[in-house]
């Protein structure tokens, strides 16, 4: 009996392995310069240049422009009537956190508990996720892998979505604190058993037990910076002391808004500075957005609108109305495996008024600034990170975006995926006539 519960549990673990390791080798380290010439660029810090050329040698961008010499040696690679775009940034992922969600031992992205500052994704992530190579085949070649669950997560990071271990391939270990507003609403569904009454004092108490814990929290920083806690030291609270010395930001995620307004109450009363994530109803606390000059990183415009009573586009106009009011924004998928749609949410976005610069800027520039990593990434500049790629049409077009070629610091990244090589089997069995 022995005997065959050993054999069981091996044949697991070997499945549950191969359902969680891809096996596309990762690029290596550029050691040519490469020239991509004839294209159309899209730089977005300085417009579209035509039939232009990009340079990049070691992994970082060397000159962009419409004449440039050519280097001994180089690599030449010919993009007539293709388009170059910098790497598309996912702003809100759980990628290489999670793998199936129905198979618990894939899933990694929430601690025990309530209160895990100290969590770190970084911790947990996995560099051979079988999402990975699906995801970036679109473009998508950064992810800002966020902690989930209770009301602080965790510490996010931001990952290149190629190599092979986490330390290597982390371009910020540690991007920000996650935290979680407490549901402001009453839910009427058929299965929630508590009254109104209930859940309004339910949501008042984790709120105030939010804020609680941030005071805790900023005393013990003041405790810690003037050297009065070496006797006390408590790895959560020290993993906050970050917030309160401006070193990272806040990532609140908050959806209502009162959740909205409540995030920019915390930030301004705890004075540290705010990320806000999925702002359904950012529309609805303009001013007072511009007036705390918080950046938001938008949910997944291919979405239904939050309420029955509002407008069925509410989803598509509302980066169009960020852009407008002068917020800095970005957009975002659902958590894993729907980041591969990224870009044809901005695509959907330009459909309802925003324009096609401004949508380039939300997967791009915007995203990059946003979590402070705009000197390496993010638009085709000198002695930028060689974070880019190379589409047949266009990128925001689900129909023609066709990515012929990816580079991540100047590594040449596989375009392969499970779902390519499945596409491949398939097509064959028709071809054979079976």
């Amino acid at each position: 009996m022995n005997n065959y519960f050993l054999t069981f549990v091996l044949c697991l673990v070997s499945n549950i392995t191969f359902l969680v390791a891809h096996d596309e080798i990762p690029g290596a380290a550029q050691k040519n310069p490469i020239i991509l010439k004839n294209a159309k660029i899209y730089t977005v810090s300085k417009g579209i240049i035509d039939g232009g050329m990009v340079l990049f040698d070691k992994g970082k961008i060397v000159s962009v422009g419409k004449n440039i010499d050519i280097p001994i040696g180089a690599e030449i690679i010919d993009c007539t009537g293709k388009s170059v775009y910098p790497g598309f940034i996912a702003s809100e992922s759980t990628i290489g956190l999670v793998e199936i969600e129905a198979v618990r031992a894939t899933r990694d992205a929430v601690e025990t508990g309530i209160f895990n500052p100290n969590a770190k994704s970084v911790t947990a992530y996995n560099p051979d996720s079988e999402i990975i190579p699906t995801v970036r085949s679109n473009g998508i070649l950064i992810a800002h892998v966020v902690p989930q669950g209770g009301l602080i997560s965790g510490l996010s990071s931001i990952m290149q979505l190629d190599g092979w271990n986490r330390e290597d391939i982390a371009l910020k270990h540690i991007a920000a604190l996650s935290v979680n507003i407490p549901s402001m609403s009453v839910q009427n569904a058929p299965w929630i058993s508590k009254s109104a009454e209930e859940q309004i004092k339910d949501n008042e108490k984790n709120l105030l037990e939010l804020r609680d814990y941030f005071t805790k929290a900023k005393m013990y920083s003041l405790a810690a910076k003037n050297g009065l806690a070496e006797n006390m030291q408590d790895i959560r609270l020290e993993s906050m002391r970050p917030i309160f010395e401006k070193q990272l930001p806040v990532f609140f995620t908050a959806s209502s808004k009162q959740q909205i307004l409540a995030a920019l109450d915390m930030a301004k009363t705890y004075g540290v500075n705010a990320i806000i994530f999925g702002a359904n109803e950012a529309h609805l606390c303009i001013e007072e957005l511009q007036l705390a000059r918080v950046p938001v990183i938008i949910p997944r415009t291919h979405s239904l609108p939050r309420e029955a009573e509002s407008a069925y586009d509410e989803p598509y106009t509302l980066p169009r109305i960020l852009e407008q009011a002068g917020i800095l924004w970005s957009f975002s998928e659902s958590s894993f495996w729907q980041q591969r749609n990224l870009p044809f949410n901005a695509g959907t976005a330009i459909a309802y008024g925003l324009s096609e610069e401004a949508a380039l800027r939300g997967l791009t520039i915007n995203p990059a600034t946003i979590l402070g990593i705009a000197d390496r990434v993010g638009s085709l500049d000198s002695g930028k990170d060689a974070t880019l790629f190379v589409s047949k049409g266009n990128a925001l077009d689900g129909l023609t975006n066709n990515v012929e070629y990816a580079f991540i610091q100047g590594k040449v990244v596989s375009l392969q995926s499970r779902q390519t090589e499945l596409a491949k089997k398939y097509r064959t069995r028709y071809q054979q006539g079976q």
